[in-house]
C-alpha cells in the first residue's frame, strides 16, 4: 500500500511539471479580448537578473539542462504571452497572419522626379543657412575641408588613427586596421587632387556595425574572435560607402547576436558609454554609436531589431534613423521580420546624406523580391531642402505650421519624471513652431510588445540554431538564455503574434497616420536614465529580461509594423549629465518627414561632446 502511495504521489509530480511546459489555456479575457477595453495595459515583465560567474550557472540550468523546458515555459506563462493568442483566436481571429510587415506604395512620376534631382546632393552637398548647436563635424565639415585644399583626406585620417587609439579604453572596434585606411585615403588624396571627387562622402570616415560585410575586415557578430569570418567582399551597405569614395575606417563591436539593447560585449569587453563609461551605451549597434558620439566618425551604419538604432543613439547622444522595412538592404539578415538598417549620425544633415545614399532600393534583392521594386519609394528629402540644397527655413517660428503629431499620453508619460519632463519640453518647442498635438490612444500596447517579442525571439532561435548546438562555438551566458527562450517559443504563440502585427498594422497605419493624417507619433526614445550594469558584469555580461523589457518600452511598435522612427538627442539628466533621447516614428516611406522633424530639434538643443 506504501508502494502505491508513492508511485501516486511520483505520477502527480510528474504531471505537475509536465503541466509546466503547457502552454495557458485561454478564453474569454476581459483584460485583452473585450471590444471595449481601450486602457494602456502596458505593464512591465519579472524575470531573474543575473551577472557574473553565477550567469554561467543559470544560463546551463536554464538553456541546457533537463529543467530548461519546465523553467522557459513558466517563465513565458508568467508573463501573459497567452494573452496574445487570445486576442489573436478571438477578437481578431478575421484578421490574417503577417509574416513581413510589408508597404507597398504606388510611386508616382512626380515623386521619381523630386528624387532623381536631390540625387545630386551627393555632390553638390546640403546646406545650413545657421550653423546648428552640435558642436560635432558633420560629412560637410570634411567636404568643405578637402575642397578649400586645408587638408587632404590621408592627413585628416593619421589624426583619426591617432584619435581612435587614445580612446582604445572605450573598445569600439571589433576590426580595425590602419594600414588598410591610409590606402583608402590615398585613392582619395588622388580623386581630390584630380577635381574628380565621387561624391561629398569622398574622405569622409565612415564604419559599420560588426554585422555588414566589409572588404578585408573580420565579421563577428558580437561573438568570440575565434568565431569570426574574414571577408573579401563587400556587402551593400559598404559597396555604397565605397563607391561614394568613403573611407571604411572599420568595423564595430555590437552586443553578441545583437541580443540586448544594453550594449556590453564579453567577447570584446566593451563598449562603454563615452559620457560615463560606467553605463551602458546602448546596443546592439553599440559601437558604432559611440565611435560617432567621440567624434571619430560623423556617421556609423548599424542594425535595428528592437531599438538597436535608436536604444544606442539615446543613450550615446547621438541620432539614429531606423528607416523603413525594406528599405535598405541588410545582408544575410532576410529571414528576419523586424530588422531595419540605418545610419547612427553626428548631425541631422548627415543622416539626411546617408538616407539619400543608403536608401536606394536594390535590383534582385529580398525586399525588392517581397515588396516590388516599384513599389519601394526612391529616398528624397521633401520639404526638407529646396532645390539648391538649402535647409528650409530652420528658425521660421511657422516652420511646422500644418505638421500633425501624434501623442499617446498615457504611454508618454510612462517614464521617469526627468525623462518626461525633457520631453514634454521638445513637444511644446515643436507646438510653439506650429505643429499641432493630436491626443491618439492605441489599444492592446501590451500584446503588440509581447509580440515583437515573442517574434524576434523566434527568428533569432532560428537564424542561430546551428551556433546553440556547435560545441565549438562558446556563446555568452545571456546569448545562450536568449537563444532557448526563443526555443521554447511554440508556432501557434508565433502564428498569433503575426496576427497582432497584422491589427497593428491596421490600427497604427491605416486609422492614425492615414485617418487622422498624423506626420508622425512622438514618444521618449529610453523612458528611464541611463542604465548601469550589474556588479561583476565584467567579462561575464548580464542577464536581466525584465530591465531589457523596460528599456524597450518606447521601441517595439516600429519593428513589429516596419515603420521608422528616429531618435534625436534633446538633452542631458541634470546628475549623470547623460543624454536623453526623443522619438519620432512615422509612417511607411516617410523617412523624409522625420528628417523635417529632427532637423528642428536639433536647432533647439545646445549639444557637447563627451
Amino acid at each position: 500500500m506504501k508502494g502505491f502511495s508513492l508511485l501516486v504521489l511520483g505520477l502527480a509530480l510528474l504531471l505537475s511539471f509536465l503541466k509546466l511546459l503547457r502552454e495557458v489555456p485561454i478564453g474569454i479575457d476581459e483584460d485583452t479580448t473585450d471590444g471595449t477595453a481601450t486602457g494602456y495595459n502596458l505593464r512591465d515583465i519579472k524575470a531573474p537578473a543575473i551577472s557574473g560567474p553565477m550567469l554561467k550557472v543559470l544560463s546551463y540550468v536554464a538553456a541546457r539542462s533537463i529543467l530548461s523546458p519546465f523553467i522557459l515555459r513558466a517563465l513565458l506563462n508568467k508573463n501573459g504571452v497567452h494573452h496574445i493568442r487570445q486576442l489573436a483566436g478571438t477578437k481578431f481571429r478575421h484578421l490574417p497572419t503577417s509574416r513581413y510587415p510589408v508597404h507597398r506604395v504606388n510611386v508616382s512620376p512626380e515623386m521619381k522626379r523630386m528624387a532623381d534631382l536631390h540625387k545630386k546632393f551627393l555632390t553638390k552637398g546640403i546646406h545650413r543657412r545657421d550653423d546648428a548647436n552640435t558642436n560635432y563635424h558633420g560629412i560637410m565639415d570634411f567636404y568643405n575641408i578637402y575642397l578649400s585644399g586645408k587638408a587632404t583626406p590621408s592627413q585628416v585620417m593619421e589624426e583619426f588613427i591617432l584619435g581612435a587609439k587614445k580612446l582604445d579604453h572605450l573598445h569600439i572596434w571589433s576590426s580595425f586596421r590602419p594600414d588598410d585606411i591610409r590606402k583608402q585615403a590615398m585613392q582619395s588624396d588622388q580623386r581630390w587632387k584630380e577635381g574628380k571627387p565621387l561624391s561629398v562622402f569622398d574622405g569622409v570616415p565612415v564604419a559599420l556595425k560588426d554585422c555588414f560585410a566589409a572588404a578585408g575586415h573580420r565579421l563577428c557578430f558580437g561573438s568570440n574572435i575565434a568565431s569570426c569570418v574574414e571577408k573579401y567582399d563587400d556587402g551593400v551597405p559598404a559597396r555604397k560607402l565605397r563607391d561614394a569614395g568613403a573611407i571604411i575606417v572599420g568595423l564595430t563591436v555590437m552586443t553578441e547576436g545583437g541580443v540586448s539593447p544594453l550594449g556590453y560585449t564579453v567577447s570584446f569587453d566593451g563598449p562603454f558609454n563615452p559620457y560615463e563609461p560606467g553605463h551602458f551605451p546602448g546596443g546592439s549597434s553599440s559601437g558604432s554609436a559611440v565611435a560617432v558620439a567621440s567624434g571619430l566618425v560623423p556617421m556609423a551604419v548599424g542594425m535595428d531589431g528592437g531599438g538597436s538604432i535608436r536604444l544606442p543613439a539615446s543613450m550615446s547622444g547621438v541620432h539614429g534613423l531606423a528607416v523603413t522595412y525594406g528599405r535598405i538592404v541588410d545582408g544575410d539578415h532576410s529571414s528576419s521580420s523586424m530588422m531595419k538598417v540605418g545610419p547612427l549620425a553626428a548631425t541631422m544633415l548627415d543622416v539626411a546624406l546617408s538616407h539619400l545614399l543608403l536608401g536606394e532600393a536594390e535590383a534582385g534583392s529580398f525586399y525588392s523580391e517581397l515588396i516590388g521594386e516599384e513599389s519601394i519609394p526612391p529616398p528624397h528629402l521633401e520639404n526638407v531642402v529646396d532645390d539648391a540644397g538649402m535647409v528650409l527655413s530652420e528658425k521660421d517660428h511657422s516652420n511646422l505650421k500644418g505638421i500633425r503629431l501624434g501623442i499617446y499620453w498615457d504611454h508618454f508619460q510612462h517614464s521617469d519624471p526627468e525623462i518626461y519632463e525633457a520631453c514634454l519640453a521638445s513637444v511644446r518647442h515643436m507646438e510653439m513652431m506650429g505643429a499641432e498635438l493630436v491626443n491618439i490612444t492605441i489599444p492592446h500596447m501590451r500584446e503588440l510588445s509581447l509580440s515583437h517579442g515573442i517574434t524576434i525571439l523566434s527568428e533569432f532561435a532560428f537564424n542561430w540554431d546551428h551556433r546553440f548546438f556547435d560545441p565549438d562555438y562558446k556563446l555568452e551566458g545571456n546569448t545562450e538564455i536568449t537563444l532557448a527562450l526563443g526555443r521554447a517559443v511554440t508556432a501557434a504563440e508565433t502564428l498569433a503574434a503575426g496576427r497582432l502585427r497584422t491589427y497593428g498594422m491596421k490600427k497604427v497605419c491605416e486609422e492614425l497616420f492615414r485617418g487622422l493624417k498624423l506626420d508622425a507619433i512622438v514618444s521618449p526614445t529610453l523612458g528611464e536614465k541611463v542604465p548601469k550594469p550589474r556588479n561583476g558584469y565584467r567579462g561575464y555580461g548580464e542577464s536581466d529580461t525584465a530591465r531589457v523589457y523596460r528599456t524597450m518600452r518606447y521601441i517595439p511598435l516600429a519593428n513589429l509594423l516596419g515603420l521608422p522612427g528616429l531618435s534625436v538627442p534633446i538633452g542631458y539628466e541634470e546628475d549623470t549629465k547623460l543624454p536623453i533621447g526623443f522619438q519620432f516614428l512615422g509612417d511607411a516611406w516617410s523617412e523624409h518627414k522625420l528628417i523635417r522633424l529632427g532637423i528642428q530639434l536639433e536647432q533647439s538643443t545646445l549639444r557637447r561632446q563627451p
